[in-house]
């Protein structure tokens, strides 16, 4: 009941925050063109911030919310885990911009790629290993739109003997085809970032929160 009660607490004192994110999030392809013709400024309270000011600290404060939401579901504590880098292979990468940025604001490394052969080179050539990957389901591919492209990345990781976390992150479509992710050897698929995050979670402790 105490831990409910703080994490309502922590909720209501984050939504108006969140609720700003969203609003800046929808505005900014509109005002882009503004910012980078002309100093923009924002003011907040008695303090006068510019945008990138102002996005950095939204994004620092939906992460700490992400953080606290994902605790309660994240590894037990004799897990040693810890999510460092994970691999998002999307063909749009702005259209995940905001949760990259919530990511490495948890002290996660995010590798964008944007084709599915690009994103199997780079798990492939990685230095480091990367503790999961995240996959939109349809996505321009070399040969034109394919609708399939999530499951085709899936196989082929499986194909190639890795056992790395796999998950969907895409629109109704994706969290309609389910059955065929698990058939495929997938982990997981959603389409909000609050249910993601907690998908991650389950992989491992971000590292902002990792004791």
């Amino acid at each position: 009941m105490k831990d409910a009660t703080e994490l309502i607490r922590a909720l209501t004192g984050l939504a108006w925050p969140v609720f700003a994110a969203l609003v800046v999030w929808k505005l900014l392809p509109e005002i882009r063109d503004i910012v980078s013709k002309r100093g923009f400024s924002l003011k907040v309270g008695n303090n006068e911030l510019t945008v990138q000011q102002f996005t950095d600290q939204v994004v620092e404060t939906t992460a700490e919310l992400q953080r606290q939401v994902t605790a309660r579901t994240e590894p037990s504590p004799q897990s040693q885990h810890v999510l460092r880098r994970i691999l998002w292979v999307d063909d749009t990468p702005a259209n995940n911009a905001y949760q990259a940025g919530q990511l490495q604001a948890m002290g996660v490394e995010v590798v964008q790629t944007e084709s599915t052969d690009e994103g199997l080179r780079t798990l492939r050539r990685a230095s480091r290993p990367f503790d999961a990957v995240i996959t939109d389901m349809g996505r321009a591919e070399a040969g034109g739109f394919d609708p399939d492209a999530g499951l085709t990345l899936i196989r082929r990781i499986r194909e190639a003997g890795d056992t790395i976390p796999v998950f969907v992150y895409g629109g109704s479509g994706a969290t309609a085809r389910r059955d065929q992710v698990a058939a495929a050897g997938g982990d997981g698929v959603t389409q909000t970032t609050s249910e993601l995050f907690a998908l991650l979670g389950g992989v491992g402790r971000f590292p902002r929160t990792a004791t």
